[in-house]
């Protein structure tokens, strides 16, 4: 039964790698990530391609690491934990104690409170650092209308930016409560 445990979480690790790779959504905020271009420029990033089946660089910094695939992944990992806790529920009748302790994480609270607060932890950090982003891009767009460096249309994109983010907050701030 533990090595069935072990390939089941084998196996939904790599369908998460696998996925990691595939079609990726746009960036959440629309937001361009201006990286420099001289590699002596401070911010500068060696963007190459990682993997054969992947994207570019650019476009995978800009399309598969973005606040909304963050979530996405987040909600898939959301699924892996709630097949662990199934699996373990079905393992509870045929392992003893000390069998399902070795495996780890199999305690009902752990499980129970845990796999759902956990997660949420994460989200609500990376909406909220997306709103900080979005905040601090409006305001920079402020800045620099002020001085003349870019157009109002700049910082009407920064504005609809920074009001989505904040909508995104809100609704996860009101919906996803933690559990104890």
């Amino acid at each position: 039964m533990i090595k069935w445990i072990g390939f089941v979480a084998c196996f939904l690790v790599g369908i998460a790698w696998s996925q990691t790779y595939g079609t990726a959504s746009p960036s959440q905020t629309g937001v361009p990530v201006a990286v420099p271009s001289d590699p002596s420029s401070v911010g500068y990033l060696n963007l190459t391609k990682r993997h054969p089946d992947g994207y570019d660089g650019p476009t995978e910094l800009a399309t598969v690491y973005s606040p909304t695939m963050a979530v996405q992944r987040l909600d898939q990992i959301r699924g892996f934990l709630k097949s662990f806790e199934e699996l373990t529920a079905r393992a509870r009748g045929t392992l003893t104690e000390a069998e399902l302790s070795s495996v780890g994480n199999t305690e009902g609270g752990l499980q129970n409170v845990g796999f759902h607060s956990i997660p949420l932890v994460v989200e609500g950090t990376l909406l909220k650092q997306d709103y900080q982003l979005m905040q601090a891009y409006y305001e920079l767009a402020q800045l620099r209308l002020a001085r003349g460096d870019v157009a109002n249309a700049e910082v009407d994109r920064a504005r609809a930016a920074y009001a989505a983010a904040t909508k995104r907050l809100q609704l996860f701030w009101d919906t996803k409560r933690p559990v104890d």
